[in-house]
């Protein structure tokens, strides 16, 4: 498996950098005066209430304001590897069906009492919510078997579904939420270590040290419990050049993530500019292309849909999105999942011809300046950087390409509607396996209209994806068979992945704690 990361560090005068990773136990000394760290997110947090739409901003922070039965602290932890936060024991029943053994003593932070059937009524609010494809793919049923057990049963036996559900379904007293005014869509209450305080969207939200956390015993504390700073203070600054102007006033004491193009004020060349840390490391998103092959769609014919890749130079989009700081992809998936085929690395996928491009082109019947088509991204500044790249490359070959930006909750709306759009910009996630961003993109299961993410009706892609994704059939062959299907028929196209920078000033901070891919772990930090 690769292992695409790498931390740079400086010593200084005043700090050592030491990039810490999953959550390694770092202690702070005790201090009359309130630590407070003050971090820039480059993406909005439209939404924090428990059962809401991911998006970047809310990546950021969802794991620090609601906790779960249990974490993958290190990358793509398998069930027994998975530290226990909520649940004091998990026990595998079969193949489908787990017990979990909760705590008797969980309270939230407002001294509601947690319960299993807390528990059950949280599974059923977030798979009605249908926000997250694969609760709804993944969950069967979460019943109630003592009051602090809970039997769950899986629709199916994929890998790292049962961790997936452990660590994404939040523990919520159910009455915290019904006495919520607005659904605690501005100031939830859960059990972890911080609390919201304050939230406005599209601007800041601010997390206090819960000092009534109910978990007090500390050799049961899982690592990302700690509560090393008494408040965090996070800034939406989606300008790159202000989020260096943040750093470098001292407005915020961490960027969670830097622009590729503001980078070399802090990092160049592989060194670091004196007063600051950065921490590198490869994110496991893969940025991807997916094409809308509803019938009568242009893109339904699979010529059009392999003459688009050939005509897309995936290292001219890197450069253009990211200054070249990524890698390139020779498969639809992250090289950091731990059942990646090596030799994938290997495959010629689509490289770079235009020629190519337009002989499909002419066979489907399409003449330079014939089809016109609209991609669908969300409102990115990298990501629409991307975008005009193939809008020109495309244009090479004839193909009149107009960019449709909208922002995150429409772009949630709209790709569910064949008629929005015939490619979509899709940054798919790996937490663990390869079948991790297949389930986000082309497991049928994971979707409330037929098909997958491109209205692509495919029983033979289904198919290899079971088998892929099941655990009695999981292989090194039946990965391969699903990767070799999907780019044979060209359904989607990856173009790069890459690499995430957390910048911090050392004159605050001594030392971060980095989750693998590239996430920032707030309470575990260091202050100065």
């Amino acid at each position: 498996m690769k292992r695409l990361k790498k931390t740079v560090a400086m010593l200084t005068a005043v700090a050592t950098m030491s990039t810490m990773l999953f959550g390694s136990g770092a202690v702070v000394n005790a201090s009359e005066e309130e630590t407070i760290l003050r971090i820039g997110v480059d993406g909005d947090i439209t939404d924090i209430s428990p059962y809401g739409t991911m998006s970047a901003g809310r990546g950021y922070v969802f794991r620090y304001i609601y906790e779960y039965m249990a974490q993958r602290v290190e990358y793509g932890a398998s069930l027994d590897e998975m530290e226990l936060i909520c649940a004091k024991s998990i026990t595998e029943v079969d193949d489908l069906t787990y017990d979990i053994e909760m705590y008797d003593y969980i309270e939230d932070a407002a001294g509601n009492h947690i319960t299993a059937e807390d528990y059950v009524w949280s599974a059923n609010m977030m798979k009605e919510a249908g926000n997250y494809e694969k609760v709804n793919s993944y969950l069967e049923s979460v019943e109630a078997i003592g009051e602090y057990e809970v039997e769950m049963v899986l629709t199916e036996a994929s890998l790292g579904a049962v961790e997936y559900l452990l660590s994404y379904i939040p523990v919520i007293s159910q009455t915290a939420y019904e006495n919520s005014d607005d659904s605690m869509m501005m100031n939830p209450i859960s059990t972890a270590t911080y609390q919201v305080e304050s939230y406005t969207s599209g601007s800041s939200l601010v997390l206090v040290k819960n000092e009534n956390y109910w978990q007090t015993d500390e050799s049961l504390r899982y690592s990302w419990a700690e509560q090393n700073v008494d408040r965090v203070e996070f800034s939406i600054i989606t300008e790159a050049a202000q989020m260096t102007i943040a750093l470098e006033t001292g407005t915020i004491d961490v960027a969670e993530r830097i622009s590729s193009s503001e980078l070399p004020y802090f990092y160049n060349d592989g060194e670091v500019t004196e007063g600051y840390l950065v921490s590198e490391s490869a994110a496991s998103t893969v940025n991807s292309i997916i094409f809308n092959c509803s019938e009568d769609n242009p893109l339904s014919d699979e010529r059009v849909r392999q003459a688009i890749c050939y005509a897309i130079n995936s290292d001219d989009v890197m450069t253009a999105a990211v200054n070249g700081l990524g890698f390139s992809l020779n498969a639809f998936a992250s090289p950091l999942a731990s059942d990646y085929v090596s030799s994938w690395d290997e495959n010629d996928y689509y490289s770079y011809n235009v020629e190519t491009a337009q002989e499909l082109l002419e066979e489907a019947g399409y003449s330079s300046g014939d089809l016109t088509l609209t991609l669908m991204l969300e409102n990115d500044d990298t990501i629409l950087k991307a975008c005009q790249v193939i809008q020109a490359e495309l244009a090479s070959v004839g193909i009149n390409l107009e960019l449709l930006s909208v922002e995150s909750a429409l772009f949630s709306s709209y790709e569910s509607d064949p008629d929005q759009w015939d490619i979509i910009y899709v940054k798919a996630g790996c937490d663990d396996y390869c079948s991790f961003t297949w389930t986000l993109t082309f497991n049928a299961n994971s979707f409330t209209w037929d098909g997958c993410l491109g209205f692509i009706v495919d029983d033979e892609l289904q198919s290899r994806y079971d088998a892929a994704a099941n655990i009695d059939t999981h292989s090194e062959e039946t990965v391969d068979a699903f990767q070799t299907y999907l780019t044979d028929n060209a359904y989607g196209y990856a173009l790069f992945g890459q690499y995430r920078y957390i910048v911090a000033n050392a004159d605050t901070v001594s030392s971060l704690v980095v989750r693998d891919g590239g996430e920032l772990v707030p309470g575990c930090c260091v202050m100065q």
